[in-house]
C-alpha cells in the first residue's frame, strides 16, 4: 500500500523533473528565454535531440531592431556553443521573395547553458563586444493541467522508517487533475489501491510547471511534495516530483511520471 500511495505522490503536477519532453535528449530547452528586468529584448530557443536553434531580438548601436541565430551543438555539462550569424534579405513586403539576396555574416559565437530547469546562462560575442546574461523562460500564460489521465511513475524511496519500503519501484494508475487559476488540486489512484489527495498553488516559467503543497492519502499517510517540470499537451502530461513523508513511514522520494489523456476533467 505504501509503495503504491508514494508511486501516487510522483503522478502529481508541476516544478521540477521531465514531463511532455518535445525531446528526449534532455530537459526541453525550448522557450523563449530573456532577464525579467530587462524588457524589450529576448531569445528564443528551440531545441531538437542534442541540437538548438538559438535567435535572439536584440539592438545595434544605434537603437535599430536587429537580430541573430545561431545553431548550437551539444558540448556536454548541459552547455550547447555554435557560430552566431547575421542574416540580411531583401524587404519582407517584396514580391516576389528573392532568395538570392539573403546573405550571411559571422559576427562571433553564442554559448547556452543550462544552469536550471527554468534558469540559464547566455553568452555571446558580436563583433568583440562580449554579453553574458542570466535568462529565465517567459511566461505568457498559465498552461492548464486540469483533466483524467492514466499512466505510470518511477520512484525511488530513501530514508524510510522500514527498510523495506525503500528501493525504486514502477507503478500504474490514474490521476484527476482540478485547476481553477494557479489553485491547484489532484487525486491519485494507483492499481495496489487506495487514494491521495494533493493541493497546492501552480507556478509556471515559460512551458514548465510547478507545485509546492501537501497530500493526504486513504492510508493515513501525510506529508508535502514539490512536482516541478510538469508539462502539459492535448495527449498527456509529464513531470518530476519529491515528496516528503511526515507519517507513518517516513520516506523521501523522488521521480517522475506520465499520463495519456483519457477525457477533460
Amino acid at each position: 500500500m505504501i509503495r503504491g500511495l508514494l508511486a501516487a505522490i510522483v503522478f502529481a503536477t508541476a516544478s521540477f523533473l521531465p514531463p511532455a519532453w518535445a525531446t528526449s535528449f534532455s530537459t526541453d530547452q525550448s522557450d523563449l528565454w530573456s532577464v525579467p528586468t530587462e524588457g524589450g529584448w529576448g531569445v528564443q530557443l528551440v531545441q531538437r535531440d542534442s541540437v538548438i536553434f538559438a535567435t535572439t531580438y536584440v539592438y545595434d548601436s544605434t537603437n535599430i531592431p536587429i537580430w541573430y541565430t545561431a545553431t548550437l551543438e551539444y558540448a556536454g555539462n548541459l552547455r550547447w556553443s555554435g557560430d552566431l550569424y547575421q542574416t540580411v534579405g531583401p524587404w519582407f513586403g517584396t514580391v516576389p521573395f528573392n532568395p538570392a539576396a539573403v546573405t550571411y555574416r559571422k559576427v562571433g559565437t553564442m554559448t547556452w547553458t543550462a544552469t536550471s530547469v527554468t534558469t540559464g546562462e547566455l553568452r555571446y560575442d558580436v563583433d568583440g563586444v562580449q554579453v553574458v546574461k542570466n535568462a529565465t523562460r517567459l511566461l505568457m500564460r498559465y498552461d492548464d493541467f486540469s483533466g483524467h489521465y492514466g499512466g505510470g511513475t518511477h520512484l525511488t524511496s530513501t530514508g524510510c522508517l522500514s527498510t523495506g519500503f525503500n528501493g525504486t519501484f514502477e507503478d500504474i494508475g490514474t490521476l484527476d487533475i482540478a485547476q481553477t487559476g494557479q489553485a491547484f488540486s489532484m487525486t491519485t489512484r494507483p492499481t495496489t489501491g487506495g487514494s491521495c489527495s494533493y493541493g497546492g498553488t501552480l507556478t509556471q516559467a515559460g512551458q514548465m510547471g510547478g507545485v509546492t503543497g501537501s497530500y493526504s492519502c486513504s492510508s493515513g499517510e501525510t506529508g508535502s511534495f514539490q512536482v516541478y517540470e510538469m508539462q502539459v499537451n492535448p495527449t498527456g502530461v509529464t513531470g518530476q516530483l519529491i515528496a516528503s513523508s511526515t507519517s507513518p513511514a517516513g520516506c523521501q522520494t523522488t521521480g517522475w511520471f506520465g499520463g495519456i489523456r483519457v477525457t477533460t476533467y
